[in-house]
């Protein structure tokens, strides 16, 4: 059994703009809708040693991108599951880079702060019904890929672990590469 963990490509709409609140709130709309950038590849050589692999993404469009970019062919398997945990939007009365809302954000969304999106606790449990979920796949196909998002990938690796799974590489970049066996 096999889990391979694959965070998309660089996105075409993650530029670093300096926004307000309610242009943050636009950027994350377009960041979700992007695709892939052009300029965005991986790495080749390792593409073909994962051709018999069943194929599993989100299903926000820079995921199924990057699933069809890298195998050639679209997924097996699309799901809400293996999105992206939410990107939370506070009205906050400043004007900040985007990077900059993502992380703040993020930070006093992991300190409860709730808002009209997924909390952190639902989030966390999302990435642990992601896990048993890709450990069912890979159970029935053997082998599994999933093309996912950074910090959902981050929590589903410690739910792998935590089901006794053995980490055999790590990556936490564009078309990083985390994989898994039993």
């Amino acid at each position: 059994m096999e889990i391979i963990l694959v965070r998309h490509g660089r996105p075409l709409n993650a530029g670093n703009a300096l926004l307000n609140a309610a242009g943050f709130a636009n950027w994350v709309k377009n960041y979700n809708h992007s695709l892939v950038s052009e300029q965005s590849s991986p790495c080749k050589f390792s593409q073909a040693k994962y051709n018999d692999h069943y194929l599993v993404s989100s299903d926000l469009p820079r995921a199924v991108h990057s699933c069809s970019i890298f195998s050639g062919s679209q997924p097996h398997y699309q799901s809400k599951l293996f999105r992206e945990m939410d990107i939370p939007r506070y009205k906050l009365p400043f004007t900040i880079r985007a990077w900059s809302w993502v992380y703040l954000n993020r930070a006093l969304w992991m300190l409860g702060l709730k808002g009209r999106f997924e909390s952190y606790v639902q989030a966390r449990q999302r990435a642990q019904l992601a896990a048993s979920e890709l450990i069912a796949m890979a159970q029935q196909h053997g082998k599994v890929m999933v093309f996912s998002h950074g910090y959902l990938i981050l929590h589903i690796r410690k739910h792998l672990r935590c089901y006794g799974l053995t980490q055999t590489q790590k990556s936490n970049s564009y078309w990083g590469i985390s994989a898994f066996k039993d």
